[in-house]
């Protein structure tokens, strides 16, 4: 069976009301204004060092790691568990899993911080292992986080999926020359996805998992 990437915010869980609080803690603790929420949705997702370098017009690495450490703080004291897990989606996993298909989470956020999130949800035993960026800045390019993952669990290159919501996931499945899906109700945009030469968009959790049948049965072939 192909290997199975989800990416997580967007994609497994909507993590908007932790991100919102979160981020708004780092500004204000900054000295800077908060934002609409109009205007912060479109970062949930893309890697948060170059959200807090578009939010705080700085390329100043000082001021981007302080907001940083900030925004972990707020995160920490319970803004990663501001979130739900979308309808259906703990069921498309049970079955994933019980079809016998290798899954892993793919990340951009913190790997630590993914692993609490999946475990706080009890999504953990559906999942081989949890990828995401590390702490000290390694594999924030999710390009590279992918082709670690392949490497450190001896995965045939080329073979499996990326699932996720935004340009970025698919951007980096593709670069690692995996098929892609994307998912619309997640923090991306259609035509984002489609500019990246996405392989399926699906509108809910019952196209997806049709799509995934799709690319297992091919593959299998």
């Amino acid at each position: 069976m192909i290997p199975i990437l989800f990416d997580l915010d967007g994609t497994i869980t909507d993590p908007k009301p932790g991100f919102l609080a979160s981020v708004d803690f780092a500004l204000r603790s900054l000295g800077e204004s908060g934002r609409k929420e109009s205007e912060l949705l479109q970062f949930i997702g893309p890697p948060l060092r170059n959200t807090f370098a578009t939010l705080l017009e700085t390329d100043d690495p000082e001021r981007i790691e302080k907001a940083l450490i900030l925004y972990r703080e707020r995160l920490d004291n319970g803004g990663k568990f501001e979130a739900e897990v979308y309808p259906g989606m703990r069921e498309l996993l049970k079955r994933l899993s019980d079809q016998g298909y290798p899954l892993f989470v793919a990340t951009g956020k913190p790997r630590c911080v993914a692993t609490e999130i999946i475990a706080h949800f009890e999504l953990s035993h559906y999942f081989i292992q949890v990828y995401g960026a590390e702490l000290d800045g390694r594999f924030v390019d999710k390009a590279e986080l992918i082709e670690h993952l392949f490497q450190e669990q001896s995965l045939q290159d080329g073979q499996g999926v990326m699932i996720g919501d935004t340009a970025f996931d698919i951007r980096a499945g593709r670069l690692n020359q995996l098929e892609t899906i994307g998912v619309s109700w997640g923090y991306g945009t259609d035509d984002q996805m489609q500019s990246e030469a996405v392989g399926f968009i699906v509108p809910d959790v019952i196209e997806l998992e049709r799509a995934i049948d799709r690319l297992g049965r091919v593959a299998g072939a």
